[in-house]
């Protein structure tokens, strides 16, 4: 018995490895993965100060599931950014709740082939390839493996007859409902699928059943407070809005009925389910429609609960763990999600495995052939999960899937787009997003895209147009007058520039890039003063320190103050030694100030790391010059020539070296072509006046 126990479960185990698989080799896509991963600068610490952030960080995109941040700063200090890692958790988490069903539908029917049928019916399920292949779906996987830990407690708890080991499994269960709040907060509904439990098993000692459940509902209501505080910040919440209760209902009513039906069929497959209509209008007929089938079903549970129990379970199960998702109250823009689902199919998936069972012993004669059918249907489900996977390859695929289902939804074709613009594919992202604006002409953030294509392509008038356009209909969206300032700043309309920058900045006072970009505008139009501001605010938010430092200190040595210069390039040095522009523009102060032996060394270092710096090899002619050194001088003038032959002081400089070498017809031929580079150069021509007369005066 025990040894068949752990084979089945090993089993289930294996056939979920087989067919998901393929998603050990997906990317990461552009649908939350950066926000919560790749741009997420919380999962990158994990420190003892990092992990009390992870913790005490009201919300990141809409959320509060810390213990999913701590999954990913755990694979983020493995594997880096690599997401094998994360797919690689994943599946671990995955299996972990695949065993945890096994063990659980064990626990409640006692017979090792449901609960191994279960088992995996739940482990290859296509509807839970989101919950997978997604990484930042981790949170409805991680709060299911937790939820079902804790319901396993609760069994234990309700069927141990012992004080000591009944209040150890409430504890526990309690616990494990912390986690799982921890992770999602969907785990609201857990005090209610308790409930489900006490059913089941006919528990009558209703104070003391309802006694146990206040606890769990007081930490329910708690995180219930949370979930909707961060949904509203992050603005989850104001992506659509029903125009009656009704309309509500319905779309509640027609979630449900999808999710009952694609637990048999899953059919049409997408990590997107868009609303049919537009906001404002009318729902389609068939979303009243549901309500019948939702309801006979509900009904026809009643009825049959009187004679199997397990029939209300299971129904309950689905129908109460699906009320925080179901978009009664809709947050985001998808009407149904395949990875809801996750948790809920337990309870479908137990009835299922049961009716299978039910047929087997009904119909003695032909269980070869169920049992037949029955290995057809898995496997059916098991290549379709297969296939489905490879989808989630990155975001093109995904949103290509997408696209295939619903071909006039705007957004899959924008969020292709940003694969496209990411991966340098401006004509595939313009194909996607003019095919968007086509589609829904006042949706800012087409134009926004676009508009990034066209800068990305140098079509900057184009450009223009689209920010402007984006900037019509969202007038907050920083990021649209950002990167319009940028293209001004382009232009040399440093001025429009500028009032782009300071729109971001009333905006959003912290978007330190409007700063710094402000800052090299105000230094065009040598506001020196009030960029000096700007640098020093963002030294101060140490905003890009190198950076700031290096630019605050060339403002400073055009302005002449050589010493707060020569302070921010030796800060600069500090934070990144191996700048060699830094060491030539400090060698010029020195050389200015008369400091020829520091300015030797500064030189040296700057051509050292990077032998392309003309200035430096320039200067180190110069000092040569004045302390005698000729024939490095010259190898320095050379070496600056080759690397600039247009540069006009070269030539200047080289003149000024063959006079001291008293070779006077080299140093005007060293004039003229300085001349000839820049014919109003006054010291040269001053200079060549000079030498042709002193050259009739020899002769």
């Amino acid at each position: 018995m025990q040894q068949s126990f752990y084979v089945c479960l090993l089993c289930s185990l294996g056939i979920s490895i087989l067919f998901l698989s393929p998603n050990l080799y997906n990317d990461f896509i552009n649908w939350d993965d950066p926000a919560y991963i790749l741009h997420n600068p919380l999962i990158k610490d994990l420190s003892f100060d990092g992990i009390q952030r992870l913790f005490t960080t009201k919300e990141v995109v809409s959320t509060y599931a810390p213990l999913v941040l701590f999954s990913w700063a755990i694979d983020y200090a493995i594997g880096g950014l690599h997401p094998f890692m994360y797919h690689f958790t994943n599946l671990c988490i995955h299996l972990i709740v695949v065993s945890l069903v096994y063990y659980l539908v064990w626990l409640i029917s006692k017979r090792i082939e449901i609960a191994f049928l279960t088992a995996v019916l739940f482990g290859v399920h296509p509807m839970h390839i989101e919950a997978v292949a997604w990484i930042s779906a981790r949170k409805d996987l991680l709060y299911t493996l937790f939820f079902m830990a804790g319901l396993i407690s609760y069994y234990y708890y309700l069927h141990k007859t012992n004080l000591n080991q009944k209040r150890f499994y409430y504890i526990l269960c309690f616990c494990c409902f912390i986690l799982s709040l921890l992770s999602k907060g969907t785990a609201v509904i857990f005090p209610l699928i308790l409930f489900t439990f006490d059913y089941l098993y006919k528990r009558n000692d209703y104070l003391k059943l309802i006694l146990d459940k206040i606890p769990f509902f007081m930490l329910s209501a708690i995180f219930f407070y949370i979930a909707i505080v961060g949904q509203a910040t992050g603005g989850a919440m104001n992506d659509r809005q029903f125009i009656s209760l009704i309309d509500s209902f319905a779309v509640g009513f027609y979630g449900y009925a999808t999710y009952l039906v694609k637990v048999i069929i899953p059919f049409n497959l997408s990590i997107y389910h868009p609303y049919p209509n537009a906001l404002g209008s009318t729902l389609p007929w068939y979303y009243y429609a549901a309500t019948i089938p939702v309801l006979m079903v509900f009904f026809g549970t009643l009825f049959y609960t009187k004679k199997k129990r397990l029939i209300g379970f299971g129904i309950a199960f689905f129908f109460i763990s699906l009320i925080p998702v179901i978009q009664v109250l809709p947050f985001g823009s998808a009407v149904t999600a395949e990875r809801y689902t996750y948790l809920p199919y337990f309870g479908l998936l137990l009835l299922l495995t049961y009716g299978l069972s039910f047929l087997l012993q009904r119909f003695v004669t032909l269980k070869r052939s169920i049992c037949i059918l029955i290995g057809i249907y898995i496997l059916t489900l098991g290549l379709r999960s297969f296939f489905y996977s490879k989808t989630f390859k990155n975001a093109a695929t995904l949103w290509s899937n997408v696209i295939s289902l619903y071909p006039n939804d705007f957004l899959a074709y924008m969020n292709r787009s940003n694969h496209y613009i990411n991966n340098q594919q401006y004509t595939l992202a313009l194909k996607d997003l003019n095919k968007g604006i086509s589609i829904n002409s006042t949706y800012f953030w087409l134009y926004y895209n676009r508009g990034l294509t066209y800068h990305k392509l140098q079509q900057r008038e184009l450009a223009l147009n689209d920010y402007t356009t984006a900037i019509h209909y969202e007038k907050s969206y920083t990021s649209s007058y950002l990167n319009r300032g940028i293209i001004y700043n382009e232009l040399n309309a440093y001025a429009k520039a500028i009032a782009d920058f300071n729109t971001v900045i009333r905006l959003e006072p912290k978007n330190y890039k409007a700063y710094y970009n402000r800052a090299l505008n105000l230094i065009a139009l040598k506001q020196y003063q009030a960029a000096i501001s700007d640098l020093t605010l963002l030294i101060n938010a140490d905003f890009m320190p190198v950076q700031t430092r290096l630019k605050r200190g060339e403002v400073f040595a055009t302005i002449g103050k050589t010493t707060q210069a020569l302070h921010d390039f030796d800060s600069v040095i500090h934070l990144n030694p191996k700048i060699a522009s830094v060491y030539t523009q400090k060698g010029i102060l020195l050389f200015d100030a008369g400091l020829y032996i520091e300015a030797e060394k500064s030189f040296d270092k700057a051509v050292q790391l990077d032998t392309t710096q003309v200035e430096a090899y320039i200067n180190l002619g110069i000092i040569y010059m004045n302390t005698q050194r000729m024939n490095e001088a010259l190898r320095a003038f050379d070496t600056a020539q080759q690397l600039m032959p247009k540069n006009h002081l070269i030539y200047y400089n080289r003149a000024l070296l063959f006079r001291l070498m008293n070779l006077p017809q080299k140093a005007l031929k060293e004039l003229d072509s300085c001349l000839s580079i820049v014919p109003d150069f006054i010291p040269a021509q001053q200079d060549k006046t000079q030498l042709l007369i002193a050259m009739q005066s020899d002769d």
